[in-house]
């Protein structure tokens, strides 16, 4: 047998009266608002750290201000019935703009609203008396009002003035980078934002594929996705990190120590594996160590040499350091032995049957029956072609020496600008 329902008897209305302007409770209130900012301001140092480390003098005049002004905003608006208007909120919003340039978080700035709210009705109770018990209900959805246009109001202005405090400080890095990448002064970039500069450094080249473009893409596509790349990359980089990034790479610097620079080291391998997954694209970076500031420009270079070689030698994405490109970095370096090297291959340059072929069985261990299968040629065929590297060069591939320094000019050959 089914089990009938029960329905619930509906709740009273309750019925809140419209505020009375001439109510003897918020004259009363009004007259305790130097008291209520008191109660106010150790509420905001119980509950938050971060407002018990700004300055004493800062606390005793402008915090106490804002705290007195807001409260008597919230009884003018509430009497006149009204929600704050605009020019009202300007000194909050001002105050919420300071705390961003003082690193409050948002969290903390928008909770004291609320916190304020609970002491400031808390302390209007207080002070109620039995007929006035309509009045302080009626404070009820009128301070509901008042948070609701005042924290959007504060929330938006601090968020405004802390992205415009980002940006600074990104450009300040970035200025920061150039200088420390070219060896000019760069205490005074740092004082700037606040950083003392380490001693040692691990920098890390980053070379980044361009990204495929679908059909019918636009230039503002392209910016787009450049962008949300950029954001993507950066978000990967540890707080510690001097950065100057863009969508096809960039530099960044990891400050260490003598301690901890091959710990360092390390972490710079794992952070290129997270750029990589965070990129979705190719992406090489070359690594090295700056033992002192003045080893910065060197180490950069070198970091964005093995970069450029592991990228235009098509190895796979990941981190090189000078160990893994060692010969191919050598050879790159100008001298007349590179010269000679070249001059090998050119011989072969109206040949790119034979440069292929030269390569492949490089590529296959100097084995001809594994080399003949990749290019799908004939034993004999292959043979000829290797006979002919031998008449235009003067090195024999099947020679042990010879076909070392013909792999030698082929790394020359295709590093070549």
């Amino acid at each position: 047998m089914a089990r009938a329902i029960r329905m619930r008897k509906p709740l009273p209305v309750v019925d809140i009266p419209a505020p009375d302007p001439l109510a003897p409770l918020y004259e009363r209130a009004a007259m305790q608002i130097p008291r209520i900012a008191e109660q106010v301001l150790e509420a905001f140092f119980a509950r938050s750290a971060a407002y018990r480390q700004l300055p004493h003098q800062l606390v005793d005049r402008e915090i106490t201000e804002a705290v007195t002004r807001n409260l008597q905003v919230f009884l003018r608006s509430l009497r006149e019935q009204r929600p704050p208007a605009p020019e009202e909120l300007a000194a909050q919003i001002a105050t919420a703009v300071r705390r961003a340039q003082q690193g409050i978080p948002l969290d903390v700035v928008l909770s004291t609203y609320h916190v304020a709210a609970h002491v400031g009705w808390t302390a209007m109770a207080g002070v109620a008396e039995k007929d006035d018990i309509d009045d302080l209900l009626a404070t009820v959805p009128a301070l509901l009002q008042y948070l609701s246009f005042a924290v959007p109001a504060v929330a938006a202005s601090y968020l405004t003035e802390q992205q415009a405090l980002h940006a600074e400080r990104r450009e300040a890095g970035r200025a920061l980078v150039a200088a420390l990448l070219t060896g000019r002064e760069a205490e005074p970039l740092a004082e700037r934002i606040g950083l003392d500069l380490a001693s040692h450094h691990v920098v890390l080249a980053v070379r980044v594929e361009p990204p495929p473009l679908n059909e019918g893409a636009d230039g503002h596509d392209a910016r787009l996705a450049a962008h949300v790349l950029v954001r993507r990359l950066r978000a990967e980089l540890p707080k510690h990190a001097l950065s100057a990034l863009d969508h096809d790479g960039g530099t960044v610097l990891l400050p260490t120590s003598a301690e901890t620079v091959d710990a360092e080291l390390a972490d710079a391998a794992d952070l290129v594996r997270r750029l990589h997954t965070a990129a979705g694209l190719g992406l090489v970076g070359g690594i090295a160590a700056a033992e002192s500031r003045d080893d910065i420009p060197t180490a950069a270079r070198q970091a964005a040499d093995i970069a450029e070689l592991a990228q235009r030698l098509g190895r796979p994405s990941g981190a090189y350091v000078l160990d893994d490109v060692l010969l191919e970095y050598q050879l790159c370096r100008p001298g007349p032995g590179r010269k000679r090297l070249a001059r090998v291959m050119d011989r072969l340059a109206e040949h790119p049957d034979l440069l292929h072929t030269l390569r492949e069985f490089i590529n296959s261990d100097h084995n001809r029956h594994r080399t003949a299968e990749k290019l799908h040629l004939h034993r004999n065929t292959l043979n000829y072609r290797l006979r002919r590297v031998t008449e235009l060069t003067g090195y024999n591939p099947a020679d042990p020496g010879d076909i070392r320094l013909l792999a030698a000019s082929l790394i020359v050959h295709d590093l070549r600008p």
